[in-house]
């Protein structure tokens, strides 16, 4: 079932951004300027938004594994329509409509491991799932460069699009929305996931030994109240301005200012895209080691504003990939943390909605706003220094506000201890 998830991961990721690899030639094939270049890359983060959303939705009331397939095979015939695509609009509308069909997959991802892991495996497996999507960039990136080479950027497209289509019938195969659904499962094992999964919801009752179910509704206005949700949905929105704007801008970064080949900027960015997937593993590790989740992404983000603005200003070939790889080890870290976070605060019947908010609405917006910046002071500068640098310093500022969060977060552990000892005392 996760390894179903790690693979979509992987497709996700490879499918997202193969744009990024070949923006410069499209740049150059049609004559397009930063700010449209930036608005192509950004408008498939508008409908990332509108399909997580709406993918939330969809996860917390309808068959995951139905419409999620559903999706999946539609992204695959929208990543070969953009090698027909020939003007900014045509771009524009491939890449939003391509940006719905993989919110529609991504978000229920979360949901899925919500209903499938044990607490004390949640951060390293949900590291894992981002983790694949990295190994997607580093498997992909060279081929992606090598088919750009050989056949030009549009049958790039269609080769990619045409190998995704295994991934959808993985899925299908794999994918089932609860375990007691799934006919591959033993009886003992269904049961155990079934009783830890109970004992560590938010709404879990000791007296009567279940979780208190929740309406959608009731789910909902919990999470509108929550001035700590709204708080990780706001530190989310410069972790992944971060961490989407560099995979949007880095390849064209290396061959606009770097002045590398598209094949070299492939091949460099397979390193620090390696560190990103360290990252997303380790921290997960150490959120569930320690359980202090809200730490670890509060960390990640401090450090990643003075170590782009060091990107920016360093002119060494090793210590650019060094500090790229630094950098996006501490985003993926910093995001593993706050996604899961709401898997431990947050009612389960609407993780999906929470995942929507956070991830789609929040860091979609984050999506949309970094390329646009780039592309905004790349074509009145001439240099990518300040685009980056202002984001970058924009995380480590938001990352003080997960101070309060640390301390709800330790709060809610305490109280979760305390009904399990308080059951096992009865």
């Amino acid at each position: 079932m996760m390894g179903a998830l790690w693979m979509t991961a992987f497709f996700l990721f490879l499918d997202r951004v193969n744009i990024s690899l070949a923006a410069p030639y499209i740049m150059d094939d049609l004559g397009l300027s930063g700010i449209e270049t930036g608005l192509i890359l950004s408008s498939y983060y508008w409908g990332y938004i509108l399909g997580q959303l709406s993918g939330g939705v969809a996860s917390d009331r309808l068959s995951i594994r139905k419409w999620s397939t559903l999706m999946f095979a539609g992204w695959c015939v929208l990543t070969a329509l953009t090698g027909m695509c020939r003007s900014v609009t045509q771009f524009t509308m491939v890449r939003g409509l391509f940006g719905i069909s993989e919110g529609w997959v991504a978000n229920p991802i979360n949901k899925l491991e919500n209903n499938w892991l044990l607490p004390n495996e949640r951060g390293w497996v949900y590291g894992a799932t981002v983790g694949f999507g990295y190994v997607g960039l580093i498997v992909g990136l060279p081929l992606i460069g090598w088919l750009i080479g050989q056949w030009g950027w549009r049958a790039m497209f269609y080769g990619t699009g045409a190998f995704t289509v295994l991934g959808v019938f993985i899925f299908w195969l794999l994918v089932y929305d609860y375990p007691e659904q799934h006919p591959w499962i033993s009886r003992a094992e269904k049961a155990l996931l079934a009783e830890t999964l109970t004992k560590d919801r938010v709404t879990f009752d000791p007296q009567k030994g279940t979780a208190r179910p929740l309406s959608f509704a009731e789910g909902v206005r919990t999470l509108a109240g929550s001035r700590v949700f709204w708080t990780i949905c706001a530190v989310n929105f410069f972790t992944l301005c971060v961490g989407f704007t560099n995979l949007s801008w880095l390849p064209g970064y290396l061959v606009k200012e770097r002045h590398y080949t598209i094949m070299k900027s492939g091949l460099t960015l397979t390193i620090p895209y390696l560190a990103a997937f360290v990252g997303s593993l380790l921290g997960g590790y150490l959120g569930d080691r320690t359980g202090q989740r809200s730490a670890v992404g509060l960390l990640g983000n401090l450090l990643t504003g003075p170590l782009m603005i060091a990107l920016m200003w360093t002119q060494d070939v090793t210590l650019t990939i060094v500090l790229m790889s630094a950098i996006l080890f501490l985003n993926a870290a910093a995001f593993n943390s706050l996604i899961v976070l709401l898997f431990d605060l947050f009612p389960a019947e609407v993780v999906g909605v929470a995942a929507g908010l956070c991830v789609g609405l929040f860091g979609g917006m984050g999506g949309v706003t970094g390329p646009l910046i780039l592309g905004y002071s790349y074509d009145y500068t001439r240099s990518f220094f300040w685009g980056f640098s202002s984001i970058g310093l924009g995380a480590t500022v938001i990352s003080l506000m997960l101070i309060p969060v640390w301390r709800h977060e330790q709060r809610i552990k305490r109280e979760k201890q305390t009904r399990t000892t308080s059951k096992m005392t009865t």
